[in-house]
Formats: C-alpha cells, sequence, structure tokens
C-alpha cells in the first residue's frame, strides 16, 4: 500500500504540471495556496478530495486548519 502523504505531493506535483508549472518536489513549508505553486481553490480541493478517499477525512476537519503543506501531509499521516 502507498503511503498516503506520497500520493498527495504526487498530485500536487502533477496539477502544478497541468497548470503549466515544472517544480519536481514540493517545498512543504509552502502555504497551501503558494503562488510558486499556480494552485487554485478548485485544484484544493480536488488535493483535499484525494486526501479524504486516502484518510478518511479531511484535513480541515482538525480543530486547526492546515496553512502549510507540511501541516497538510501531517494531518493525512495522523488520520491513517
Amino acid at each position: 500500500m502507498s503511503d498516503p502523504a506520497e500520493k498527495i505531493i504526487n498530485l500536487v506535483l502533477s496539477i502544478q504540471r497541468r497548470n503549466g508549472g515544472i517544480l519536481t518536489q514540493l517545498d512543504e513549508s509552502l502555504p497551501l495556496l503558494a503562488p510558486e505553486l499556480g494552485l487554485d481553490s478548485l485544484d484544493l480541493a480536488e488535493v483535499v478530495a484525494c486526501a479524504q478517499r486516502e484518510s478518511g477525512r479531511s484535513p480541515f476537519d482538525e480543530a486547526q486548519p492546515p496553512r502549510t503543506w507540511a501541516e497538510f501531509l501531517q494531518c493525512c499521516k495522523s488520520q491513517t
């Protein structure tokens, strides 16, 4: 079974490339909608849907919603 965080990172990078980006690595310290990523709110919704499929919950169900990709991925890890 693949790591949920790895799937999410791959999806973020895939969406980023689909939007014209060239990143090969996700800087987890970036805010979720950092301009460098070129993601919009619909792209983020796609990533959240993936997180829900992988872990059974949305990271935004947490008491403190994630602001960075590191926080987002930590929420996904702690939910598995």
